[in-house]
């Protein structure tokens, strides 16, 4: 358990002059904005792990110089959650990353499977996952706890060069090193913009200027949550938020005798909802505000989107590719969409690895 200075420079510097490092988080996110980050998990071998307190060191000292090190391989199975709190904490940009999760899709596998069943169905290794709920700030950590964490990283230099080696014999090691190097870029690591916040929701019946409305009260909330760190819930839940968007209240009274809203929200953030609302109003206002007043695609192009998604699973199945890789549904529906508008020259799908299964 590494919990002095000194010990994490001693191990930060034997890091980054190894090959290849397992990483790992174990954190703790119920009451806050950003997750509380209570241990790192580092591992060399299958016999050599360490545990990082983040209790005792947390603002990880030196701990960038190995995220940002290229000449060092860094191992993580699902890997963005854990880097993006890892960035945030150290400002480090994180390089030469590799994902086993991701990997995983290359080599006949799903890309969406945890790490104790992919170490099942691919090693052979039973790895218990008892402690997936437990409370890693409190201290000193249970023997239950240190096995639990030392297990998620002991064995990911092993799974590493096995799911290579599966890519490799389906001939898509080329495209694994491309989508592995994605990792390097610095945007993958900022954080979710109150845009991609509300694009996640399901807006139901909102249409229009009401749809402008909702991304400005989301644009409110974000602020809030992130001022206050604590979760967005506990500022508005989305269908709070929708529910001012269709009822458009023009008093703090009004907010406070909506049913639908938590009692003292209209005395806590009642001035802010009605700014929100005002800002949302006179964005509505322009031609084309954000392109939020197109509600999906017409319905003609939606048998081409179908078409296109079965033609991309195909492919993929053939290659042996996981077809949740390569696009979602809503990437499909925004590329034929963009094709339809004759705007599609620069879309993500039909850039790198992916415009050999889409285009």
């Amino acid at each position: 358990m590494i919990q002095t200075e000194a010990d994490l420079k001693d191990l930060v510097q034997r890091a980054t002059k190894a090959k290849r490092i397992a990483l790992d988080t174990e954190f703790f996110w119920e009451r806050t904005f950003y997750p509380i980050l209570g241990v790192v998990q580092v591992g060399f071998s299958e016999r050599e792990c360490y545990l990082v307190d983040a209790m005792a060191l947390p603002t990880l000292p030196y701990f960038g110089e190995l995220l940002e090190n290229a000449d060092c391989e860094k191992i993580l199975h699902d890997a963005q959650q854990d880097l993006t709190i890892l960035s945030r904490i150290t400002g480090s940009v994180p390089r030469r990353i590799f994902d086993t999760r991701s990997a995983a899709g290359f080599g006949g596998l799903p890309s969406t499977t945890s790490l104790a069943a992919l170490l099942r169905d691919v090693m052979t290794v039973e790895i218990p996952k008892t402690e997936t709920r437990s409370n890693w700030l409190r201290r000193p950590l249970t023997q239950n706890q240190v096995a639990y964490a030392l297990n998620d990283v002991r064995f990911l230099p092993q799974l590493r060069d096995t799911l290579v080696l599966r890519a490799t014999e389906l001939d898509n090691q080329d495209y694994l090193r491309e989508e592995m190097e994605r990792f390097d870029a610095p945007e993958f690591y900022h954080e979710v913009t109150p845009l991609k916040v509300f694009q996640r929701m399901k807006t139901g019946r909102l249409r229009g200027r009401d749809r402008v409305i909702l991304l400005e009260l989301v644009r409110f909330r974000e602020a809030a949550a992130r001022a206050n760190d604590i979760p967005r819930a506990h500022v508005l839940r989305d269908a709070d938020l929708q529910a001012l968007a269709r009822q458009l209240p023009c008093s703090i009274d009004e907010i406070s005798r909506m049913r639908e809203i938590p009692r003292g929200t209209a005395d806590r953030y009642g001035q802010a909802i009605l700014t929100a609302i005002a800002e949302g109003k006179e964005a509505a206002e322009m031609e084309n505000p954000f392109e939020l007043k197109t509600m999906g695609l017409p319905r003609e192009l939606k048998g081409r989107v179908d078409e296109r998604i079965r033609r991309i699973r195909t492919a993929a199945t053939d290659a042996g590719i996981d077809p949740a890789l390569i696009a979602s549904k809503a990437m499909v529906s925004d590329l034929v969409a963009a094709e339809h508008a004759d705007r599609n020259t620069k879309h993500p799908l039909l850039d790198g690895w992916r415009k050999h299964f889409v285009a």
